[in-house]
C-alpha cells in the first residue's frame, strides 16, 4: 500500500507495550495502513511481539536513573532511532518516555506526536516527600512538552486533566481522555456464574510489589483479620518492580514469602483464571491512571476493594460494584475486607454490577478507536 503511514510506539519497557497495547498494536497491523514499530529496552515480552512479526527496536534507557547524562544519551539514541525510521505520528507510553521521546521527536522533525500520561502519581508523591526543587523541574518540563504544536495530549481520567491545565496554567484544546487501554469482555468473561465463595476465601493482590500499589497496607490489614481468626489466603500475582524507586526490599519481601498463609505467584501473563477462581481483589493503590488490572477483574465478575483515588474510583462506585476506602487507611482497607468476608451475596452483586459498567466503558473496541481516531 502506497500511502502507509509509519508509526510508533515508545515505552520505557517492553512489558508495558505487550501488558497495555498488544490488542491495540495488532489491530493495527490488521488495518495495513500503517508500518508499526515498537521501540523499548527489550525484555523478555519481546518474543510476543516476534510472533506476530514484530522486532522490537532496542532503546538504551535506565529507567531509575536521574542521571542527567545518561539522560542524555537516551535522548540522543531515540533520536538516532526517530531519524532511521522517519515517522509520521510517535505515540509515547510512560514518562520518561514521553518526556526523552517529545525532545528527540522535535529534534528530528516528527509532524505528529501523541503523548499519553498514563498516570502523575510521581507529581503528588514528590510532593508530599517535599521535594520542591524536583517538582519544580518537572512541572516545567511538563509544561514544555503540553506546549508542543504539533502534539496531541492523551490522559486515562479526568483528574488527570485538570491538573495537566493547571500545570499548564491554560485550557488545553489538544488534550483527550482516553479511558486506559480496554478489555476483551469475550475473553474476560466467567465460565460459570460465582454462586458463593470458596471454603478458605482467596484474596488476589494484582500489581507490582511497590510501595505506590499499597502493598504494604494490605499486608498490615490481612495480618490484623489473621490475629481476629478469619480464616482466608492471600494471593500476591506481582514481582518486586527493582527499576521503580518505590520498590520494597527483597529481605521484606523475604520474610513476607515465608507465611504459608501467603501464596506469591511472581507475574502472571495471563490472568484469567486467577480472577476466575479468585473471591475478593483487592488494590489499595495510592493513584493510578486508570487501573488495567482492576478493569480485567470487574470484567471476569470479581467483587473489588480499592482506594478512593483517581484511576480507580473511576470503575468502580462505593457500595454499587466494590468498595471504596480512604487511601493509606490498613484500618479502613481491614473493615471493607471483613464486611465483604461476612456478606458474600453483597460481593457477589458487586461483581456482576462491574461487569455491566466494563461492558459500556471500558471495552477494547471503543477504546482502540479513539486511539486510532488521533493518528490522523
Amino acid at each position: 500500500m502506497a500511502d502507509k503511514k509509519n508509526i510508533v510506539f515508545i515505552s520505557n519497557t517492553t512489558w508495558y507495550l505487550y501488558n497495555f497495547r498488544y490488542l491495540l498494536i495488532r489491530e493495527l497491523l490488521n488495518k495495513e495502513k500503517y508500518n508499526v514499530f515498537l521501540v523499548a529496552p527489550i525484555d523478555e515480552n519481546s518474543i510476543e511481539f516476534n510472533k506476530i512479526g514484530i522486532n522490537i527496536i532496542n532503546w538504551n534507557l535506565n529507567r531509575s536513573s536521574l542521571n542527567p547524562l545518561s539522560a542524555i544519551k537516551s535522548v540522543l539514541h531515540l533520536a538516532k532511532i526517530y531519524s532511521q525510521i522517519k515517522p509520521d505520528v510517535v505515540h509515547q507510553f510512560t514518562i520518561k518516555a514521553v518526556i526523552y521521546g517529545s525532545i528527540a521527536a522535535k529534534l528530528i522533525g516528527v509532524n505528529l506526536i501523541i503523548n499519553t500520561f498514563t498516570g502523575l502519581g510521581q507529581i503528588y508523591f514528590i510532593r508530599e516527600k517535599k521535594q520542591f526543587v524536583i517538582n519544580k523541574i518537572i512541572t516545567f518540563i511538563y509544561r514544555r512538552i503540553l506546549s508542543i504544536k504539533n502534539s496531541k495530549i492523551v490522559v486515562q481520567n479526568s483528574a488527570d486533566k485538570l491538573e495537566l491545565e493547571k500545570i499548564s496554567q491554560k485550557s488545553l484544546k489538544n488534550i483527550f481522555l482516553i479511558p486506559g487501554s480496554g478489555v476483551d469482555v469475550n475473553y474476560f468473561k466467567r465460565k460459570y456464574p460465582k454462586k458463593s465463595f470458596s471454603k478458605i476465601p482467596k484474596i488476589l493482590f494484582p500489581a507490582r510489589i511497590i510501595k505506590e500499589k499499597g502493598f504494604q497496607e494490605l499486608i498490615d490489614a490481612c495480618y490484623s483479620l489473621w490475629n481476629q481468626n478469619y480464616v482466608f489466603e492471600l494471593l500476591i500475582a506481582g514481582s518486586i518492580d527493582e527499576g521503580n524507586n518505590s520498590c520494597i526490599s527483597k529481605e521484606e519481601f523475604r520474610q513476607i514469602k515465608l507465611d504459608k498463609k501467603i501464596i506469591c505467584l511472581g507475574h502472571i501473563n495471563n490472568m484469567k483464571d486467577l480472577y476466575e477462581n479468585s473471591d475478593l481483589v483487592v488494590l489499595p493503590s495510592w493513584r493510578e491512571g486508570l487501573s488495567k488490572s482492576l478493569i480485567e477483574a470487574a470484567s471476569m465478575e470479581c467483587p473489588i476493594i480499592t482506594t478512593d483515588v483517581p484511576g480507580c474510583n473511576d470503575i468502580i462506585e462505593n457500595n454499587v460494584d466494590g468498595l471504596l476506602v480512604p487511601v493509606r487507611e490498613p484500618r479502613e482497607l481491614k473493615l471493607a475486607i471483613q464486611k465483604l468476608l461476612l456478606n458474600h451475596s453483597m460481593a457477589i452483586s458487586f461483581g456482576v454490577s462491574a461487569r455491566k459498567k466494563v461492558k459500556t466503558k471500558f471495552e477494547v473496541s471503543s477504546i482502540n478507536n479513539m486511539n486510532i481516531e488521533l493518528y490522523s
